[in-house]
């Protein structure tokens, strides 16, 4: 198996595989933390393609690939985001104060073993 040079190369390759044979299309990501390697393996059984990168620039792309995959199998199109996930989150609001006094100290456990009576 030969590893694909380019990102571009790779999307458009593997979208055109899945748009082929969806239903014997499987797409697998690898992790090697100790090489600091990623690799991309997308098979239907006839066409493999592979893809290996060690920067860290990847994962937003591997990210919009991955959605744009998830999209595809799933025959959902995806949501536009509504006004409240357009704007930005709001400042929270304070906490309230606490009900009871937090002025007094709890009483100072005993350490080591109970002394008591010996019989």
């Amino acid at each position: 198996m030969v590893y694909l040079k380019r990102w571009n190369e790779f999307k458009a390759e593997a979208l055109r595989v899945y748009a082929a044979a969806p239903e014997r299309t499987r797409f697998v990501l690898k992790a090697r933390p100790s090489a600091q390697t990623l690799v991309l393996k997308l098979t239907d059984d006839r066409v493999t393609l592979k893809y290996r990168a060690k920067s860290a620039i990847l994962l937003n792309r591997l990210d919009e690939f991955q959605r744009m995959l998830a999209e595809a199998m799933s025959g959902v199109a995806p949501a536009a985001p509504t006004a409240a996930e357009a704007a930005p989150a709001a400042a929270p609001a304070a906490a309230p104060a606490p009900a009871h006094d937090t002025t007094k100290a709890a009483p100072a456990k005993s350490k080591g073993k109970k002394k008591g009576k010996k019989k």
